[in-house]
C-alpha cells in the first residue's frame, strides 16, 4: 500500500492497495477514512467510522477505452487538482486528451467541454 497524497475532502491520506473487482486485478485509490465494508446483507458499505467517501478505481475510464488510471495520474491529480488522460475512440485508433477532476458523487469526473490546449508528453503516461 503506498500513499500517493492528501484526500481532495479531509486531508486525509490517499493510499493505493491492489484489489480483485469481477475477476481483475485492479488498483483502488482511497481516502484511509473512507472505509467499507460488507453487511449483512452482503452490500459493501461505508463502515460506521468512514468519515470521508473519496474512492477511485483504477478502470474508472474503461469505457472510454483507458485500461487503467495510473498511479502516477491519481498523484498528478491530488497534487494540482488535476490531471490529463488519454483516452482512445471506439475502434481503439484515434486518441483524444482530457482534463480529469474530482467529483464528490463518483470520485473523478472527465472535464468533456475543456479543450487540452497542449499535451505534455511528461504528463501523459
Amino acid at each position: 500500500m503506498s500513499i500517493l497524497g492528501k484526500c481532495p475532502y479531509c486531508d486525509a491520506n490517499v493510499v493505493s492497495k491492489k484489489i480483485t473487482a469481477q475477476g481483475k486485478q485492479i488498483k483502488l485509490y482511497s481516502c484511509e477514512n473512507a472505509k467499507k465494508e460488507y453487511d449483512e446483507s452482503e452490500s459493501y458499505v461505508f463502515t460506521a467510522e468512514a468519515t470521508c467517501t473519496f474512492r477511485v478505481y483504477s478502470n474508472a475510464f474503461m469505457r472510454w477505452n483507458k485500461r487503467s488510471f495510473s498511479q502516477y495520474e491519481m498523484k498528478k491529480l491530488l497534487q494540482d487538482g488535476q490531471a490529463i488522460i488519454r483516452l482512445h475512440g471506439r475502434k481503439g485508433t484515434n486518441e483524444y486528451f482530457k482534463y480529469v477532476i474530482t467529483d464528490k458523487t463518483y470520485g473523478v469526473s472527465i472535464l468533456w467541454d475543456e479543450e487540452v490546449e497542449e499535451k505534455k508528453e511528461d504528463e501523459v503516461k
